[in-house]
């Protein structure tokens, strides 16, 4: 019975896996990012947070900054948590905003 037990908690685990999570996307603005190499520099940083499946940044338009798009399994990705990730490059770049933008169902 006990082994009975354990087969179907892995079996349920198994089907779960292979469920889509749902997505959460998110925007914001981040300052000092002027070429690609520090493009790469914010996208692996971000791209590290728990969730994150994808990372986009825009170069912004004449005088605006550029925009940063995550997309994550995560709900609750903040702005603190994405400047945290940068660690010592942080100094160099300045997450100014991070919003979701879109929730799964909404």
């Amino acid at each position: 019975m006990k082994h009975l037990i354990t087969i179907v908690a892995l079996m349920t685990a198994s089907l779960r896996a292979g469920e889509p999570q749902p997505t959460y996307h998110y925007e914001g603005e981040v300052a000092g990012v002027v070429c690609s190499a520090c493009s790469s520099h914010v996208k692996a940083a971000l791209s590290k947070l728990e969730g994150v499946r994808e990372v986009k940044i825009a170069l912004g338009k004449e005088g605006s900054l550029p925009r940063i798009k995550l997309i994550s399994t995560s709900p609750n990705l903040t702005r603190e948590a994405a400047v945290k990730s940068l660690g010592e490059e942080a100094k160099m770049y300045d997450i100014r905003s991070l919003f979701i933008i879109r929730i799964p169902g909404a």
